[in-house]
């Protein structure tokens, strides 16, 4: 007997309306269900956890890229730092008049 066989007999028993059955499935389903519901908050508990430690990994990462960078060439910084200040200052003190 295949899969597909089963089914049949399956669906023409629970189609035939014994209520012996429809309890035995009934009851499958709900302890199914509980079962699923007591694993699904561990899951998504432990993906929310990865999914912390790898943005804080990443994180980290650019960093650590971004002080390097910083140390290399601070002039670069200094004047694009001076330069979004000049920037916000005018369009600030134009917004006031």
């Amino acid at each position: 007997m295949n899969v597909k066989e089963a089914l049949q007999v399956l669906e023409s028993a629970a189609a035939s309306g014994s209520e012996d059955i429809k309890s035995i499935f009934s009851s499958d389903y709900q302890n199914l269900m509980k079962t699923i519901m007591k694993s699904a908050p561990n899951l998504a508990w432990e993906k929310v956890k990865n999914a912390k430690e790898a943005a804080v990994d990443y994180t980290i990462d650019k960093t650590e890229v971004l002080n390097k960078c910083v140390h290399e060439h601070p002039w670069y910084y200094i004047g694009g730092a001076a330069f979004i200040s000049v920037g916000i200052g005018f369009l600030l003190g134009r917004s006031m008049k």
